[in-house]
């Protein structure tokens, strides 16, 4: 490894604990004693996300992404928001373990462009049109 790619691995472990702390604090906050458990199919814990080759995820968040742009090109995400999308949108995908290392870095790509224009409603309607697709 050239230590260009050693200070890259180390920035994106770095930002996948931070994420997993931040989570796993999330999730012991919001599972107080005495409360209910989240998840149950009663409590509508936890994100629906459908099964969905490479293609299609690609295909509808550039499609969400490029919405009300005109045809102007969309801005480049930073790299830490490409990594936060991978480690909690892509890694977390059903089908991405089967998705080649290109079609999951553009699936991150655009992923992030979503969050960048539109926060977690960028995730809520990528999700929405891979649900429509099924």
């Amino acid at each position: 490894m050239l230590p260009d790619d050693d200070d890259r691995a180390q920035r994106e472990l770095t930002i996948r604990q931070l994420i997993a702390g931040l989570l796993a604090g999330q999730t012991a906050a919001e599972e107080a004693p005495g409360d209910p458990p989240l998840g149950g199919p009663d409590f509508g814990g936890g994100l629906v996300v459908p099964q969905a080759r490479a293609a299609e995820v690609i295909a509808a968040a550039e499609a969400l992404a490029r919405r009300g742009t005109a045809g102007r090109p969309v801005d480049l995400p930073s790299v830490q928001l490409r990594l936060i999308a991978e480690a909690l949108v892509i890694d977390e995908h059903p089908s991405a373990a089967g998705w080649t290392a290109r079609e999951r870095q553009l699936a991150a790509h655009w992923v992030a462009v979503l969050i960048e224009r539109f926060g977690e409603d960028g995730v809520q309607r990528l999700l929405l049109a891979l649900t429509v697709q099924q």
